[in-house]
């Protein structure tokens, strides 16, 4: 095996260390979800009377310097974000209040009318139109992001140090090394095995 396939391997695995969750089955779902419920057991979470009030504040929030910002960043992720920066925000068909308070597909927001009509759930289905799909780092570098600029900083860092004891990170990923860095610590890390 050549050096060059061995760092190749290395960027690959390192990059999908800094986001689980990115590809293939969201590793770090549930434990986001408990963080977040611990969050929510913590704070007052605003609830919205109906469906046109979700969605009028979801239209003031689409006009925040928060979203253009965040909503930039998701060009750079998937330029198909280009045609969807105002989300569609939509109600359940079946409002039990049970199975999920919101879910979306990217492209809209669909809310139970019984448990999601509210700022967080808003948020965190937001969060996940933004290029998110997941619940790994960059899913929460944005929901905390947009929480801090709509609920408030104390409740941003009610949730930061939800994710902190959940052991969820949340700040920019780590950069990989470069071939030559990456080299010197593959030669380090064999002569200590003993393997040089």
């Amino acid at each position: 095996m050549s050096l060059e396939f061995e760092y190749r391997q290395y960027l690959r695995k390192q990059e999908r260390k800094q986001n689980r969750g990115k590809r293939g089955r969201d590793s770090e779902r549930m434990k986001t979800y408990r963080a977040e419920w611990a969050f929510l057991g913590q704070v007052d979470n605003k609830e919205f009377k109906d469906i046109k009030e979700a969605q009028k504040v979801a239209k003031r929030i689409y006009k925040s310097k928060t979203w253009q910002k965040l909503w930039k960043q998701g060009i750079d992720k998937d330029v198909t974000r280009l045609f969807f920066s105002e989300i569609p925000i939509e109600m359940k068909q079946r409002n039990s209040g049970r199975g999920t308070a919101g879910f979306t597909n990217g492209n809209k927001v669909v809310l139970d009318t019984k448990v999601g009509l509210n700022m967080y759930t808003l948020l965190h289905e937001l969060s996940h139109c933004l290029g998110n799909m997941h619940h790994g780092r960059s899913f929460r570098r944005t929901v905390l992001a947009l929480v801090g600029t709509f609920m408030g900083a104390k409740e941003k860092k009610i949730l930061k140090a939800e994710f902190k004891k959940a052991k969820l990170s949340y700040g920019q990923p780590r950069k990989p090394l470069d071939f030559e860095a990456w080299k010197a610590s593959r030669e380090r890390m064999l002569k200590l095995q003993g393997n040089v």
